[in-house]
């Protein structure tokens, strides 16, 4: 049976992102340098990391929030 994971509100933001701007996790990845599974991380509110939460937001055009 497959894990559900709950969405941060970041999380929420960058998967509505992704589906306005038609494109994939591993897509924005790639864009950005880093692995599809930390993509999902950041979603899930696995990785904490400023950084690369930073260049997902700029990546998407989205605005900080924390």
């Amino acid at each position: 049976m497959k894990r559900t994971r709950e969405l941060t509100p970041l999380g929420m933001q960058i998967k509505i992102a992704l589906v306005q701007q038609n494109i994939t996790s591993k897509e924005l990845a790639a864009r950005i340098g880093v692995t599809g599974a930390t993509i999902t991380e950041v979603i899930c509110g696995k990785n904490k990391k400023k950084e690369t939460k930073r260049r997902i937001m700029k990546e998407l055009g989205l605005e900080e929030m924390e």
